[in-house]
């Protein structure tokens, strides 16, 4: 197979030019980059020897096709190509094509087999689809081993397809078909509406442009035509890889629908979309967030202003990051991968070229992104242009230095907005934000979703509501059926004061409830427990009735941090967490960072798959010192508390279960104190635990299961990309499988068992899991109300 090196500049850029290709060929090219320098002050550049070093990696008899980006990037090849030996040279192609549309063009050829030249010219031509769109002049090139010619053989086999996949043939669908067809002896070539392009060149089915409804044919002729046509067929009928979206795009009308219609004739009323049900009256408080002005300054010089705009993202990345880890944090992690996208990098590169200092080069090109999504067909793309527009600002904040703008409240208020961005949403004070109305948005908007995450009532699309409704006006909002009431009748009011009666009692029963044990009517009791992250959170989780702690994540000691936390500061957080919840279980768990969750205080290298990486307890055993600091303080928590517990997150085996345990001995030893009695259990968020389940029961005294990496790790989608999220599903068979085992080893062995995760918040999810066995849950604090009321409504559990 021919090799593929991505020389770059940016590290960050080739990884994400990498990471692409690899999707696109499901990993089967042989790809390699160089990219960047050893300098943490300075990391842009390239370096000769790392590109002779990726070329040797993967050149074999196939040879190697190189794609650089900027200038200096072809002399540090060239002069990579001097230190080969010469029969690796005659192998090594330099191509002038884009970096990114040629690497992904150039990647699908070598992955289906296509010869060096084929490669080359697939390369070549990556720009000619975005050329022809814009009307601009195609120079032609010819295709080796890829011929884009009318298929005039009249015993060629054909066959009919009326594409179902709701965004046609795009990238991933062409990228299929390429490497399904690529290894036959034939030609085959695909049609629509009479043009016929080569079946074997991703560039050339892209032109086409087959969109959802076309019909498309392909022709096969030659040696080993009908062994191509039967693959074709194959995957068609797998709609190119894409047979779950074209089922819910089929079952779900709404994916790429309109809005629902909103009546706007409704007297002393602004109609919307409701976003989270609830009536609430409260004087109106109005927030206007605007977008950092570009300073007037000169321009520097081109790398300067390059370093500028990537430290700026870094920054964000990192806040990014560690708002990720929290509830709805995929939210966060996906504005995260938006940022990461190496297209965006290299426009504003191109721009910064151009003499365009780093604040305008970074706001136009995210301005023109957001108008792209703006102008979608799909409702739901339409929404992520206010998630752009989050974006951009926090980086342009930090780029100008700028404080951002905070939504300041002084007594419970509804607040309106134009719309408001997840950021904003996410530091809101539930308290006195008693509800929130938006003249924009929408149902799917991620500050919609952390709306209905924080409990507040919310209406969005309300047109009119900023220039009628005053700051200090009382207003009503009605969650429920989507209306701003600003001058409601008296009998209007009356009738929404009732059903506000109505609503509070619901959640006001189960508040009053909150502090009772949770049975069913049949007399099963469950223990409701609460996830936490520092003592801020004690007094809402009491309030809310957590017969103690579940899940104590310790990452918010670690994280933002100049300096490790010492063993002291350690200690008095884990003792004054214990002491508050009196005789009640505190389940510490031991530091979960990583590749994919770094630390200021404590720079690890970067992985090319960090989930899959130095995290958790694989990262705490290789640093020893990090993990024996927090393991002393835990001890000695211990055993001023002794209903502390300590849980180790991503263990996969008996060994490193083991390896904890020695090393906890050795504490102790130094403490000169006894482990008796300190409780050590185990999360569950890796298959291999699942299936490791009953040897590792055998060495702990609890499982507690976590169930969002479990589901992303069992149905291998990452829960922070967009693109498989109908995938991270916790009710998937496979997941709820590896649940039901879980429980089984620990009852077995008999060992308690818990849920950290999600799913254990999830009232939807309740009976099933108890059906399972499971009767320890561990949430949020503000979900474990109702999750009490919904066990005392159950009549009957079997497990």
């Amino acid at each position: 197979m021919v090799g593929i090196v991505v020389v770059s500049h940016s590290r960050l850029l080739a990884e994400g030019v990498a990471e692409l290709a690899t999707q696109m060929t499901q990993g089967k090219a042989k790809l390699a980059i160089a990219a960047g320098v050893d300098d943490p002050e300075n990391p842009i550049g390239t370096d000769a020897i790392a590109v002779m070093g990726a070329i040797e990696e993967v050149c074999d008899q196939n040879g190697v096709v190189v794609l650089m980006d900027l200038g200096s990037a072809l002399l540090s090849t060239e002069m990579a190509l001097e230190l080969l030996d010469d029969e690796i040279r005659n192998k090594v192609a330099l191509v002038s094509a884009p970096i990114v549309e040629g690497t992904m063009a150039a990647s699908v050829a070598a992955a289906a087999g296509l010869s060096i030249d084929a490669v080359i010219a697939e390369a070549s031509s990556a720009l000619d689809v975005k050329k022809e769109h814009l009307g601009e002049e195609i120079i032609a090139v010819e295709a080796v081993g890829v011929p884009d010619c009318i298929v005039t053989d009249t015993h060629a086999l054909t066959f009919k397809w009326l594409v179902k996949n709701p965004h046609g043939i795009h990238a991933r669908p062409a990228a299929a078909i390429v490497g399904c067809v690529a290894p036959f002896s034939c030609d085959v070539q695909l049609e629509k509406a009479g043009q016929q392009v080569s079946a074997k060149s991703l560039n050339s089915i892209a032109k086409l442009g087959v969109r959802c409804g076309d019909e498309i044919t392909f022709y096969a002729s030659g040696a080993e035509a009908q062994q191509a046509l039967d693959a074709f067929v194959v995957l068609a009928n797998q709609h190119f890889g894409e047979a779950e979206q074209v089922e819910k795009g089929i079952d779900n009308s709404n994916e790429s629908g309109e809005e629902p219609i909103i009546d706007t004739d409704i007297e002393g009323a602004l109609a919307g979309i409701s976003v989270n049900g609830g009536i609430v009256t409260a004087p109106a408080i109005i927030f206007i967030q605007e977008m950092p002005n570009v300073p007037n300054r000169d321009f520097v010089n081109a790398e300067q202003e390059v370093i500028k705009v990537e430290r700026a993202i870094s920054e964000v990345n990192q806040h990014l990051e560690a708002q990720a880890k929290f509830p709805h944090g995929d939210i966060f992690a996906a504005h995260a991968m938006m940022l990461a996208d190496p297209e965006i990098a290299m426009q504003v590169e191109a721009k910064i070229a151009a003499e365009v200092i780093a604040e305008q080069a970074w706001l136009e090109v995210m301005t023109a992104l957001a108008a792209q999504y703006q102008a979608a067909d799909s409702q739901y793309m339409r929404e992520r242009e206010a998630d752009v527009y989050d974006i951009c600002r926090q980086v342009m904040i930090v780029l100008t230095g700028e404080k951002p703008k905070a939504i300041t409240i002084n007594e419970p208020s509804v607040l309106l907005a134009r719309d408001l961005m997840p950021s904003d949403v996410a530091g809101l004070d539930k308290s006195k934000v008693v509800a929130i109305c938006l003249s924009e948005g929408g149902k799917t908007s991620h500050s919609a979703i952390l709306a209905r995450a924080m409990g507040i009532p919310a209406v969005v699309k309300v047109q009119g509501c900023l220039e009628q409704v005053k700051a200090g006006d009382e207003i009503t909002i009605d969650g429920f059926s989507g209306l701003l009431w600003f001058a409601p009748s008296k009998a209007v009011q009356e009738e929404l004061n009732g059903k506000r009666h109505e609503w509070l009692a619901a959640q006001e029963l189960a508040l009053q409830h909150a502090q009772t044990k949770a049975v069913t009517q049949d007399g099963i009791e469950i223990q409701a427990l609460a996830n936490i992250g520092g003592p801020e959170d004690i007094e809402s989780a009491l309030e809310n009735g957590a017969e103690g702690v579940g899940l104590f994540r310790t990452e918010f000691l670690f994280q933002d941090k100049a300096e490790l936390p010492t063993e002291e500061e350690q200690y008095a957080v884990y003792t004054q967490i214990a002491r508050a919840f009196g005789d009640n279980p505190i389940t510490i768990r031991s530091l979960d960072v990583g590749g994919d969750k770094p630390l200021a205080a404590y720079p690890m290298p970067e992985e090319e798959n960090p989930f899959l990486g130095q995290r958790g307890v694989r990262l705490c055993l290789k640093h020893e010192a990090l993990f024996a600091t927090q393991l002393r303080a835990l001890i000695r928590a211990h055993a001023a508390q002794p209903n502390i517990q300590l849980m180790i997150p991503m263990i996969a085996t008996v060994a490193e279960v083991r390896a904890v345990k020695a090393l906890i001995a050795k504490q102790c030893k130094a403490l000169g104190v006894e482990q008796a009695g300190l409780s050590v259990g185990i999360m569950i968020e890796v298959p291999a635990a699942v299936f490791n389940a009953d040897a590792l029961a055998a060495e702990v005294d609890f499982f507690s299961i976590g169930t969002n990496d479990l589901t992303q790790y069992v149905m291998a989608a990452d829960r922070g990309n967009t693109e498989v999220s109908e995938l991270v599903n916790y009710f998937e068979p496979a997941v709820l499988k590896a649940i039901e085992l879980t429980i089984q080893s620990a009852n077995k062995a008999g060992i308690s068992v818990s849920m950290c995760g999600e799913m254990a918040g999830d009232v939807k999810a309740t009976q099933l899991l108890m059906a399972l066995g499971l009767r320890k849950f561990s949430a949020s604090s503000t979900l474990l109300p109702a999750l009490k009321q919904t066990v005392r409504a159950l009549e009957a559990v079997s497990a």
